[in-house]
């Protein structure tokens, strides 16, 4: 399904608009789908629902639980399979960048969980490397629930301020 098929299945289907919001901000924020979904793909989406009259809070509330929960499986993935992974050949030869990410996280702590909520090529690959730094999980589930808050403030400042342009060239 392409981008344009979802974004009218949606407009004629306004009631499922929060799952899809939902789902979409997973995809960009889990590890694995997020190297291979952009993240203007929400936004994009954000605003054609948002023209669709869904309340702004709502499309806000999902796309940060969606985010969430992608941030917080990725996080559990490198806990459980980071020390595995870093015997396998591929990241053998990166050590040196496995190293540069887990001194990151010794260094900025909650802080590094912020910047790479708000960074989105880098957005997938924090909460990973955050578990595979073993960075505390109560330290890391705070501060992804303040970074997704502040991620969804920005999102709704992005879709108010888009839906002014549009509105002016209409």
């Amino acid at each position: 399904m392409s981008y344009e098929q979802l974004e009218s299945w949606l407009l004629m289907n306004p009631e499922f608009a929060s799952v899809a919001i939902f789902i979409v901000a997973f995809f960009e924020s889990f590890i694995i789908l997020g190297i291979f979904w952009p993240s203007i793909i929400l936004l994009l989406l954000a605003v054609a629902v948002n023209e669709a009259d869904i309340q702004l809070l709502t499309i806000c509330l999902a796309a940060g639980m969606g985010s969430f929960l992608g941030d917080f499986l990725s996080f559990y993935l490198g806990s459980f399979f980071g020390p595995k992974l870093k015997q396998k050949k591929f990241l053998q030869k990166r050590q040196l960048q496995i190293q540069k990410g887990e001194e990151f996280f010794d260094r900025y702590g909650w802080g590094g969980i912020v910047i790479g909520r708000l960074t989105p090529a880098i957005r997938p690959f924090v909460p990973f490397i955050a578990g595979l730094a073993k960075m505390p999980s109560k330290t890391f589930i705070i501060s992804s629930i303040g970074a997704c808050l502040i991620w969804s403030l920005v999102l709704a400042i992005l879709i108010i301020g888009i839906d002014n342009i549009l509105i002016m060239f209409n």
